[in-house]
């Protein structure tokens, strides 16, 4: 949870005094820009690890935005595992199909993947639940973007921006307040 500092609260009463309203609406108009930017950061943070597109990512965040009569605001990503083709899938001539999930380490094989058309008209990546039957087929799938958000680099990378950002738009949001009383 990330909070405003005790120093910038007092900071704000000391300018706002007379006003303690525009001390809520200050802190409810820095908790919403930094759920914003957050939001921008979560994403581009999680394709930094991982071979993602921003499509996939943007897709499953969700922001509550904080109100006056609620100083809290929330983002949220909320999703199934998605398709093994979302990430970067390889198909040699020769040799296995191999899957790159992660930016850092290299693409894996998979046994008895390869990429065709089902019955049913999906193409992509698919493997067979028994080796040497040919049906049934089963789509695999690879980690969903809640997982990868919840990653520990991922979330290390984004609380101190976070935590940062919030402190930093609370006392612009005070000056600006205190300048428009005069």
């Amino acid at each position: 949870m990330i909070s405003i500092d005790a120093k910038n609260i007092e900071y704000a009463q000391q300018m706002l005094g007379k006003a303690p309203k525009e001390i809520n609406l200050a802190a409810v108009n820095a908790i919403n820009r930094t759920i914003t930017k957050i939001k921008t950061q979560t994403s581009k943070s999680i394709r930094k690890n991982y071979l993602v597109s921003a499509k996939n990512v943007k897709g499953t965040l969700n922001i509550k935005r904080a109100s006056r009569s609620k100083l809290c605001g929330v983002l949220a990503s909320q999703g199934s595992p998605l398709l093994l083709t979302a990430f970067r899938v390889r198909n040699h001539k020769r040799g296995p199909v191999k899957v790159q999930i992660r930016k850092q380490g290299g693409a894996k094989s998979v046994p008895g993947l390869f990429l065709g058309v089902s019955r049913n008209g999906y193409t992509g990546a698919m493997q067979r639940k028994k080796r040497k039957a040919r049906y049934p087929l089963r789509i695999p799938y690879g980690p969903s973007v809640p997982q990868m958000f919840g990653a520990e680099n991922v979330i290390g990378e984004l609380t101190p921006l976070a935590e940062a950002t919030l402190n930093e738009r609370f006392l612009h949001e005070v000056e600006y307040r205190f300048r428009k009383m005069k």
